[in-house]
């Protein structure tokens, strides 16, 4: 599963061209057909076409929902986007003469800086969970962790310390790049430990002995790591390579933690809710 606090571009072309349908569809209601020459007429062809723009409103409405999935039903921005969009195509149905070029101009104009806004902010705030770790146990300065990587089978660790980091070498790209879709790359290494010591100058942390070191790490090759590694400045696209190390204390026993590779470069532990 991807952690990301952005809006979830996916269903958004589907809301918006069931907002368009929903829009044409009052239009239709809402016109007047008393001054037609054959009134009758007039007004069963309005309730056909009701029915027909009403009916793949619904249908586009459903299969936003599918497409979103249920962490997506119920964010508020959906909402805003498909009011936007059934009011615009309302006006330019409506009022054709006065407002019909002119806001199908705006309609375009916005769906496409809405996608272009929605697309970089998932670029640059979205991640790829690569692993997620249980608590069993932590306390008296050690650690029992179950490691469950995304690609290999589960780990059972035994740590020394209170606080524990995945590494991971990864390679960040361009921001051009991640806003054209292309992923931050990854080795996930393994994982370490930390312990709290205390000096004269206070606390400070120092890295325990017990690392574990996968022996197929999960991502690219070595190989292909060190490749980027040695030649970053002269891969067009690379912003860098480096290893990555974000430290996290457990705070309860069975509490689940993911580990998440961002596309705008960083990994972060993030407690599952």
């Amino acid at each position: 599963m991807i952690m990301s606090q952005a809006i979830n571009i996916g269903p958004v072309p589907w809301i918006v061209l069931a907002g368009l349908f929903v829009g044409a569809a009052v239009s239709r209601a809402t016109t007047r057909t008393r001054h037609r020459q054959n009134h009758e007429r007039a007004r069963t062809k309005k309730w056909v076409l009701f029915c027909i723009y009403l009916s793949l409103g619904i249908v586009l409405a459903v299969i936003a929902v599918f497409v979103s999935g249920p962490d997506g039903i119920g964010d508020l921005r959906f909402g805003f986007i498909a009011a936007g969009a059934t009011a615009l195509s309302f006006c330019a149905n409506r009022f054709k003469k006065a407002l019909g070029i002119p806001v199908l101009v705006l309609l375009v104009a916005s769906v496409v800086l809405i996608g272009l806004f929605l697309q970089s902010v998932r670029a640059f705030t979205s991640g790829e969970t690569i692993a997620a770790v249980r608590v069993i146990s932590a306390d008296n300065g050690s650690m029992r962790l179950e490691l469950i990587p995304r690609d290999a089978e589960p780990v059972f660790l035994t740590m020394e310390g209170e606080y524990f980091a995945p590494i991971v070498k990864v390679v960040i790209f361009d921001p051009l790049l991640a806003f054209l879709g292309v992923k931050t790359r990854y080795r996930f290494e393994g994982m370490t430990s930390f312990k709290l010591v205390k000096d004269d100058a206070g606390d400070r942390l120092r890295q325990g002995s017990t690392d574990f070191y996968f022996h197929h790490a999960p991502g690219i090759t070595e190989d292909l790591w060190r490749l980027f590694e040695a030649n970053e400045r002269r891969i067009p696209g690379v912003k860098t390579s480096q290893i990555e190390m974000d430290l996290k204390r457990p705070e309860a026993q069975f509490e689940i933690y993911d580990i998440v590779v961002r596309n705008s470069g960083g990994v972060e532990v993030i407690p599952r809710s």
